[in-house]
């Protein structure tokens, strides 16, 4: 699996945010911060709020808190807000891709599934506070 620079760029954001103490950080800052173009950095932002990790706040005293605890974040929700569901292939996507048309018995299938569920459980243990501290 290939982590993409929205993700890696995600990622990036959300620990800026988690290292800011609740103060607003508006977009600009964060750009610049995180060294990702203004119009990508809202991108982001805005699937991140989408999605709840992250609050924002119009105004002129607007800009974007972390809305939970970076305990509570992990790499798996960052992917799933910004690409949706982890796969490593196709066939998981829609059984119909199957070049085959056997999921349901081919090895390939199930050892990708295992593979697969190991990697989504170490990105859901892998969070935010962890790559802070």
């Amino acid at each position: 699996m290939l982590i993409s620079r929205e993700v890696d760029y995600g990622i990036r954001i959300v620990m800026i945010l988690s290292n800011s103490k609740l103060v607003k950080i508006d977009a600009k800052e964060i750009s610049e911060t995180s060294g990702v173009s203004l119009r990508f950095t809202l991108k982001i932002l805005g699937k991140l709020s989408s999605s709840d990790i992250v609050k924002s706040f119009r105004g002129a005293k607007g800009g974007y808190l972390i809305n939970k605890n970076p305990k509570e974040i992990s790499i798996y929700d960052i992917i799933c807000a910004l690409e949706g569901d982890v796969k490593v292939n196709a066939c998981f996507e829609d059984k119909e891709i199957c070049s085959l048309e056997r999921c349901d018995v081919c090895s390939i299938h199930s050892n990708l599934r295992r593979i697969r569920t190991n990697l989504i459980s170490d990105l859901r243990d892998t969070t935010i506070d962890m790559l802070i501290n």
